[in-house]
């Protein structure tokens, strides 16, 4: 395991409140790597399923489907593609736990909360009309409509992690940083993350 400098710092979010763009200034200001789309390559190659699969399941499980794996692994050569990509995205989270990093999303937290591995745990939200605006500016929505799909993307999330950790998403228990992006924006919340970080530094 390489020396460390920074703890491990993972980044919980809700669908549109920007952990991709805080984690990424964050890792060009303490200068450590940061894992967000990276993680569909890395596990589709580890866990055989094509990044499209990883793409559409690796953070997201509807009720429909939960129940349809449910009633499936009854089945002793019913194998769930949702269980198999977890698998592998936790296999991952622990690989690259290894060196000083960011981990966006994939239930980083709790897995290495799981594994004794220490972490500075973050959790990320806004008010539905500023998550709505930012994904509609990305257009992560294609077509649909935009509070429609803010909606499901945040119901299968939230269904993905209850499935995979027995936690609820943004249970303030489970971080040491909740932060509205709406109301401080970006930049303060990156100053406020980025000066923690550096604080624990000093301590180790």
């Amino acid at each position: 395991m390489a020396k460390r400098i920074y703890p491990i710092i993972t980044i919980s979010r809700e669908f549109g409140a920007g952990g991709h763009s805080v984690g990424k200034v964050l890792s060009e200001h303490l200068g450590i790597p940061y894992y967000d789309k990276d993680f569909v390559k890395e596990t589709a190659a580890r866990s055989g399923y094509s990044e499209e699969d990883i793409e559409r399941e690796g953070e997201t499980l509807s009720r429909s489907a939960k129940i349809l794996d449910n009633f499936l692994g009854n089945s002793m050569n019913y194998s769930s593609s949702h269980d198999a990509i977890f698998r592998a995205q936790k296999e991952l989270v622990l690989h690259l736990a290894q060196q000083d990093c960011i981990l966006i999303g994939r239930c980083s937290n709790l897995i290495l909360r799981e594994a004794g591995i220490p972490s500075l745990n973050v959790f990320l939200h806004a008010d539905v009309d500023t998550r709505t605006t930012h994904i509609e500016k990305l257009g992560l929505n294609g077509k649909e409509d935009p509070r429609k799909y803010l909606n499901k993307i945040d119901d299968m999330r939230e269904t993905y992690f209850k499935t995979y950790t027995k936690h609820d998403l943004g249970s303030y228990h489970d971080y040491d940083l909740c932060l509205d992006t709406g109301t401080l924006g970006y930049d303060a919340c990156i100053d406020i993350i980025e000066k923690l970080a550096r604080q624990k530094a000093q301590k180790d």
